[in-house]
């Protein structure tokens, strides 16, 4: 019995074993006929491994690896690898007076190339010197730079997968006298949606500047209290009904204006009746001029014509008084085109916040570069007074040598050149003696102009002026 239960286990034993070998060799059988079909398909696991070491080795380079496999191009990996590019760069080349400008261009779409710290290498007569376009507007801006010549060449840079190098450098010529003429300044021209607008917008409107404190006189307005007390004097009654019956006329003025800007009035105003004051009448005496800019809102050009007032001075732009950008005014085209349209006979001014005669031959630049393709019937201005910005810091001196290179780099061009500005910066901020060839355009808001340093050709007598087609205020000249 006990030999006969043996020889059963050891039967079951056997038919195990039998069994796991043929196992065994079925799944042997399997891998192989596995990794053939891998083979077959262009590599195996092994391989693929290989290649991932040799990789990690520096052997091969991810774009070896990548055309092996037949993904030609820069197409971003699941494991994170970005695409890279290349671009070439232009080098563009300027100088004004002992300066370089150097501008870094995409060849292609031909715009400057912003957020990529370039470096430029900058070889004189002596030395070689290196600059970095630090904060990557794509322009580099060299100061003091002694008169020769120069070679400019960039560094190769990869940025963000982007591989820039430029094909070719750049030579240019350094000088230190100033040449009076327009210089490529298009591609540095920024709309107000590229900058800080409260910060570098900031010319003083809202106080009046332009005559010392002891010479307004009554011309200031007095703020009228609604609320009084009952018992009053019969004068002060009668003063009061005097201005209830100004304010009324006022509004009603304001309501034809209104009505001008919709269309519904065609007729001019009447002007309010001048004031007894001798020699009021001849001072105020000569052709009318509006000056306006974004601040004056959407224009009714047409309206503004039919009121009688046939001639303005139009804001092209500004430079910012912080950064010093320089600003195109969002209002100028479209005022420009409305206001010719209308039949309006049109001049331009620019605001200047030029610390040096280099940057003030550019503003010139940027006026030129704007005023093309216009017909202007009236001269160039530039706008120099107060902003609390950095136009402010400079001397006399500076700011006189700032106005003559505008100017002349204005009448260089073929236009008629004109200064603007109060009766406090012509006596005392600037040497207004030196632009007698030029128009002079006196602020000073009083009845009677009181400026006797210079002769004036156009004289700003308000800046709170009322004429159909404009809502609020609005700066009112006469020309002499």
């Amino acid at each position: 019995m006990f030999k006969k239960m043996q020889i059963i286990i050891l039967g079951a034993l056997g038919v195990l074993v039998t069994a796991i070998v043929i196992g065994l060799l079925i799944h042997g059988d399997k891998n192989n006929n596995d990794i053939s079909i891998s083979a077959e398909g262009g590599s195996n696991i092994f391989e693929e491994v290989s290649n991932l070491e040799a990789l990690e080795l520096g052997v091969i380079d991810g774009e070896t690896l990548r055309k092996d496999n037949g993904l030609e191009g820069s197409v971003a990996e699941e494991g994170g690898e970005t695409a890279t590019s290349n671009v070439s760069v232009s080098i563009s080349l300027r100088s004004i007076q002992d300066d370089i400008k150097i501008k870094l261009s995409n060849s292609s779409t031909e715009k400057l190339i912003a957020n990529v710290p370039f470096t430029v290498s900058v070889k004189g007569k002596d030395k070689t010197l290196t600059y970095t376009d630090t904060d990557m507007d794509g322009i580099i801006y060299i100061p003091f730079v002694e008169a020769g010549d120069y070679t400019v060449f960039l560094s190769n840079i990869t940025c963000k997968d982007v591989n820039y190098s430029a094909d070719k450098s750049q030579t240019i010529t350094v000088s230190d006298s100033i040449e009076y003429a327009k210089v490529d300044i298009l591609d540095e021209i920024k709309t107000e949606a590229q900058i800080n607008v409260e910060e570098e917008d900031t010319k003083v409107q809202d106080v009046d500047e332009t005559t010392p404190m002891d010479e307004i006189g009554d011309y200031e307005e007095t703020p009228v209290e609604e609320s009084y007390d009952e018992d009053i004097s019969e004068e002060a009654e009668d003063l009061l009904a005097q201005i209830e019956e100004d304010v009324a006329a006022e509004e009603a003025s304001r309501a034809a204006a209104r009505g001008a800007s919709s269309g519904t009035i065609t007729t001019p105003v009447n002007p309010a009746p001048a004031p007894s004051v001798p020699g009021y009448a001849e001072a105020h005496s000569g052709t009318k001029v509006i000056d306006v800019s974004k601040h004056n809102g959407a224009i009714d050009w047409g309206a503004v014509k039919n009121s009688g007032i046939s001639h303005a001075i139009i804001r092209c732009g500004y430079r910012g008084s912080s950064s010093g950008a320089l600003v195109i005014d969002p209002l100028y085209a479209v005022n420009m085109a409305a206001a010719q349209g209308a039949g309006v006979n049109v001049g331009v001014y620019f605001f200047s916040q030029a610390v040096n005669e280099v940057e003030a031959v550019e503003e010139a630049s940027m006026v030129l570069e704007l005023i093309k393709g216009y017909s202007l019937q009236m001269p160039v201005y530039l706008d120099v007074e107060k902003s609390r910005g950095r136009g402010d810091a400079i001397s006399v001196e500076q700011r006189t040598a700032v106005c003559y290179a505008f100017l002349n780099t204005i009448r260089n061009a073929g236009y008629t050149a004109g200064i603007y500005s109060n009766k406090l910066w012509f006596e005392g901020m600037i040497n207004t003696a030196a632009f007698l060839d030029y128009k002079i355009w006196l602020a000073q808001y009083v009845d009677i102009p009181t400026y006797t340093a210079t002769r004036y050709d156009m004289w700003q007598y308000t800046c709170k002026g009322s004429v159909p087609g404009i809502a609020g205020n609005v700066d009112m000249n006469v020309i002499k």
